[in-house]
């Protein structure tokens, strides 16, 4: 039944429309037909293994938009059946099998990452399969997969530190472990340095300092986005989350009971809170799914001190919840947007996907990090595009917002403020100036919408 489950989730998702959704997934699209981390396609630190993936699929498709969405697609179908095996291997419990499955499926970072055209899932999946690997002492194929992880998404090297332990834990095996961990390294090396040569390490170095001090929108760099990250751990996991938290930072104390057949080494727990401090000062908020790796494996860890009696009210809480995931197929929010500014503004200012709008539209789109630039199209007539409501005060006329709803709860939602026709003469800027009429309308799922009319 989980695996007609896990199939039927699948033809669900394939039945969405194509449409890359963000400038990186438009850099792997790109890295399909030439890689080259210099001109972006995709961008540093190149995830090798990933365009592999994606090539392999484009030979069928022959499209590269199609080749990196299936590609995230297909890796994160594997995050279910993986969790849930690993679950039950680390705690000795078969019991825990359908709860576990059930609640990844559930989270709404699941169909988002497999609808992202990004290198997470596939990532993920190679992460959790070289855990599992490890617990059934498979020593070559955890070293196989471990070092896909790295050649699939570099930046989760975070991930890589307990799986690294545990396999150099193992005397005897070591070589067996290293082997092909430096054999995919070494492929890896050679793909990047074929496309760039020294000049990858350079671009490397400009692309970590800019993540880091300037466009990462990082904790290490702006200490309030820790204020941020309350806000999606809160959207994301409800307002619970500080109690899954506790419990998993004092798992190590917490006792045994006669239901459980395992104990899990302090190792663990503090391999997740590494891979929470790298998540809240080394990523950036603002992409809930950067919150994928402690959240899966957070539910691996807490399904063992899941007492048994309640494992089925955990199953029908999983199906609940992958009830309240479903939505019908359609384009991200940025491609329904991108159709209405289309149609009805001259000019754009956005600081999302500029690069993808400027690619996928006819329209002039300035990118909203320049201000000046922002400033003078905005005067010009040009439609802003935004995560957030604009502003009056931001607009230099009255303009009429359209809100984009996301498909799932960790996509965003995107606002299109179009100014509004000019109906008066200049007492009219001058009213709307002073905060005069605003008018919004909140375009919903589907062909309706509601339009809001407010009056200061």
């Amino acid at each position: 039944m989980l695996i007609l489950l896990q199939l039927a989730w699948l033809g669900w998702l394939l039945a969405f429309p194509v449409a890359l959704d963000s400038d990186d997934a438009l850099n792997f699209a790109h890295g399909v037909t030439r890689f080259s981390v210099l001109e972006f396609a995709p961008h540093f630190p190149g995830y090798p293994a990933f365009i592999w993936l994606a090539r392999l699929i484009n030979l069928a498709v022959d499209e590269p938009a199609r080749a990196v969405q299936w590609a995230s697609l297909l890796g994160t179908a594997l995050l279910a059946p993986l969790a849930a095996l690993l679950a039950v291997r680390v705690w000795q419990r078969p019991s825990l099998l359908t709860p576990v499955w059930l609640l990844v499926l559930a989270l709404p970072l699941t169909p988002t990452l497999a609808l992202s055209g990004l290198s997470d899932g596939p990532a993920l999946a190679a992460w959790l399969g070289t855990l599992l690997a490890l617990q059934h002492r498979k020593i070559a194929l955890a070293g196989l997969l471990l070092g896909l992880l790295l050649a699939l998404r570099p930046s989760y090297f975070v991930l890589a530190l307990l799986p690294l332990w545990l396999g150099m834990a193992q005397k005897g095996t070591r070589f067996r472990f290293v082997l092909p961990i430096a054999l995919v390294g070494l492929t890896s090396l050679i793909f990047v340095w074929q496309a760039d040569g020294w000049a990858y390490f350079s671009e490397g170095r400009r692309f970590t300092d800019g993540h880091f001090t300037l466009w990462g929108n990082t904790a290490a760099a702006h200490g309030d986005r820790l204020l941020s990250w309350a806000h999606t751990f809160q959207d994301q996991l409800t307002p619970l989350w500080p109690l899954a938290v506790g419990a998993l930072l004092i798992l190590p104390l917490w006792p045994r009971s006669k239901d459980h057949a395992a104990t899990l080494s302090p190792l663990w727990t503090l391999y997740w809170l590494a891979l929470l401090l790298w998540t809240l000062f080394g990523q950036n908020p603002d992409n809930p799914r950067h919150l994928a790796p402690i959240t899966l494996l957070g539910i691996v860890l807490l399904a063992g001190r899941l007492p048994r009696r309640t494992e089925g009210l955990a199953t029908v809480a999983g199906l609940l919840l992958l009830t309240a995931t479903f939505t019908l197929p359609r384009p991200p929010a940025m491609a329904q947007a991108a159709m209405l500014a289309e149609k009805t503004c001259p000019a754009l200012v956005t600081q999302w996907g500029v690069r993808l709008l400027r690619e996928t539209t006819a329209l002039a789109v300035t990118d909203g990090w320049y201000q000046g630039d922002a400033h003078l199209a905005l005067k010009q007539g040009a439609c802003r595009l935004s995560r957030r409501p604009i502003a009056a005060s931001e607009m230099p006329t009255a303009v009429d917002q359209h809100w984009f709803a996301p498909r799932f709860a960790a996509e965003p939602g995107l606002w299109l403020a179009i100014p509004s026709p000019v109906t008066g003469n200049g007492a009219n800027n001058k009213q709307h100036r002073n905060g005069a009429k605003l008018t919004q309308t909140i375009q919903r799922q589907g062909n309706n919408s509601v339009t809001l009319t407010a009056h200061p």
